[in-house]
């Protein structure tokens, strides 16, 4: 997929504190330290949290990993360990990953080999080594699906490039290619995409794929094969008659030796959603598309689009959740659907469960499925872009007081909206939501983990400040506190080393969880400049920092000032770096020597030093101006060249 990004990119220049889970769902962990495009999360067996996720550095897309312990402590740095050296090209593409059974990250993923895409598997072991180098690559193509065998071996299917025909190879433990010829995936003489991989004890494995047809249209379909890649039917079984899309990945699981496919597709003018299962043998025991998700059928009635499965060992049940919309595609909803293994028959509403109703609240499922205790966890976001968790029972109800938890409070916008949304099992009764965002600087990955009572220790609002008097005034508010001792009030004079200055008892008790507590603090001999932060303290002694608030004696009528323009002349990049004493939202303006504005940008700059950089090739030789312009009016004008 080609990304497009903003032409101003903003650096923020901050502090560095002990990376952890932050409970203040404003700020969330910020994973990677640079910036980040498409993503992939998986938990490991024993509650840690793998993410794999393109980079973008000078213009070519790298592929970075990084593992999260179950306190959220970053273990491969600040910005996670470099997967391969080699050239991924100026977009990014589909890529997938699992675990083995040492809890090492697999990558399927693509760099370019001697000019050419080719689809790569790389290993990064739990202590950010890479014990396969760059990877093994398996030929010419993209978008390559692992799975892991019962063996701790890796097989893989991937699409070769022309034409765009699958192929499955089967990868050594030790990185080594294992048959000698690759398996290519047909259905007769069509060509196929998409393929889907699940493993089954007995060593065998079953694809799931898409005959290709016109444009992105396609048709599910699955074939089996031994664990010595050959095909055991006779032909691929087809899954639907309807028409599913080439552009997407659909919901696959195994119990034991048999197959399910959670998927939703056009059935004539509306979207539909079902759960297909696949036999040993290779027959469908709930016939052509398998069982509906939701008994809707006629012209106005709602539509499903996307749709996740999941199973609890040993259950006789699946659940799926799925997002409705209206037959307008303009209000959306969340309902849940849980099917009986054996014959396929739901067990609640024929129409799916409501949880959130279609309406203009936008409220959307994103990422996979978990289950705790046979009942669904997910998160989902709604028209501003805020994120929640939401946990179920096994009969589908409610399990929190008010029913959902926030994840992430920030707000976003469609022309900027938060994405690349990933979900975890939940291991030890916690889960992790992974997603990309753009706050004002760049798009950065964050994470967020989700305690199975939905309650995070505290919920802290933003720290703000302001001079009064020659005095430095600090205030705070908790929306809910559970397991906090108290505040260390933190000031620095450059934004770098802190020192404590004060402490602020809770003043709630460890047992209770009241919400909407302030909390205020003064400092009576502030710096010229200064710069505060809090250190949330839990009685356990785990703590997390709030955001940075910078306050400038007898300067508060300056947003922003700045330091540095670079270099002069410029040539294709122009660069400044900013003090900003807020965040403060700024216009940028490039001007030509006759004041006509040439190009136009805004970005929210964040207190503390900033870095903008905007690219300026496309302008010809002569003398320009670049102006800014605060939110409070401040206008800032400066004089460069362009070589």
């Amino acid at each position: 997929m080609k990304k497009f990004f903003i032409t101003f990119s903003v650096i923020l220049i901050s502090c560095l504190g002990k990376a952890q889970w932050n409970p203040n769902t404003f700020l969330n962990l910020d994973y990677s330290d640079v910036n980040v495009s498409d993503l992939q999360a998986i938990n490991t067996s024993d509650g840690k949290t793998w993410i794999a996720f393109y980079s973008n550095v000078g213009g070519n897309y790298n592929m970075r990993a990084q593992l999260l312990d179950v306190d959220g402590t970053k273990l491969l740095g600040l910005h996670g360990v470099a997967v391969s050296n080699q050239p991924s090209g100026s977009a990014t593409f589909v890529f997938n990953i699992c675990v083995d059974a040492q809890n090492n990250l697999i990558i399927g993923y693509q760099y370019e080999v001697a000019g050419v895409l080719s689809a790569v598997v790389s290993k990064v072991n739990t202590d950010g080594t890479l014990p396969w180098g760059n990877g093994v690559v398996l030929g010419a193509g993209l978008s390559p699906y692992p799975a892991m065998s019962p063996t701790n071996n890796v097989y893989v299917a991937w699409n070769n490039n022309s034409p765009s025909t699958l192929y499955l190879q089967k990868i050594s433990s030790a990185g080594t290619i294992m048959w000698t010829n690759a398996v290519a995936v047909q259905v007769g003489s069509s060509n196929t995409t998409r393929g889907q991989l699940v493993s089954h004890p007995n060593g065998d494995f079953t694809l799931i794929f898409q005959k290709r047809g016109v444009g992105i249209n396609t048709t599910p379909y699955a074939q089996r094969y031994s664990m010595n890649g050959v095909p055991l039917w006779l032909a691929p079984v087809q899954l639907s008659n309807l028409a599913t899309s080439g552009a997407r990945y659909y919901s696959v699981l195994a119990i034991d030796n048999i197959g399910y496919f959670g998927y939703y597709a056009s059935a004539g003018f509306r979207f539909a959603a079902y759960l297909q299962k696949i036999n040993q043998d290779g027959t469908l025991p709930w016939g052509i598309n398998g069982s509906p998700v939701s008994t809707y059928s006629t012209g106005s009635d709602p539509l499903q689009q996307t749709t996740n499965i999941a199973h609890a060992s040993n259950s006789p049940y699946i659940w799926s959740v799925s997002t409705y919309c209206d037959i307008n595609q303009t209000q959306y909803g969340v309902f849940v659907q849980k099917f009986d293994t054996s014959s396929g028959i739901v067990r609640l509403n024929p129409i799916g469960k409501e949880i959130y109703p279609i309406s203009t609240n936008f409220d959307t499922q994103a990422g996979k499925l978990a289950l705790i205790n046979d009942g669904p966890f997910f998160i989902s976001y709604d028209k501003d872009y805020k994120i929640y968790a939401t946990r179920l029972n096994s009969n589908g109800d409610f399990v929190w007081t008010g029913n959902r938890c926030e994840v992430s409070s920030t707000s976003a916008t469609l022309a900027n909206p938060k994405g690349r949304f990933a979900f975890t099992d939940a291991i030890n009764n916690q889960a992790v939501a992974i997603w990309s965002e753009n706050r004002g600087v760049e798009e950065r990955g964050y994470a967020q983990n989700i305690p199975a009572t939905g309650i995070l220790p505290v919920k802290l609002g933003d720290l703000k400040g302001t001079i009064i008097k020659d005095n430095a005034h600090l205030i705070w508010k908790t929306f809910s506190e559970i397991n906090c001792n108290g505040f260390e009030i933190e000031k620095s004079s450059n934004g770098k080393e802190f020192e404590k200055i004060g402490f602020v008892k809770s003043l709630s008790s460890s047992n209770s969880n009241l919400s909407g507590i302030d909390y205020t603090f003064s400092d009576v001999s502030p710096f010229t400049n200064n710069y505060y932060r809090l250190k949330q303290l839990d009685n356990d002694g785990k703590y997390s920092y709030s955001n940075i608030v910078f306050l400038r004696l007898n300067k508060t009528e300056n947003a922003l000032s700045v330091d540095r323009i670079f270099p002069i002349p410029a040539k294709n990049k122009i660069n400044l770096t900013i003090t900003v004493y807020a965040d403060v939202k700024t216009d940028i303006q490039i001007l030509n020597e006759l004041g006509k504005t040439v190009k136009k940008e805004s970005a929210l700059l964040h207190v503390g030093q900033n870095k903008i950089s905007s690219d300026i090739g496309f302008l010809s030789k002569g003398i320009y101006y670049i102006k800014l312009t605060a939110e409070n009016g401040q206008t800032i004008t400066k004089k460069w060249m362009k070589n």
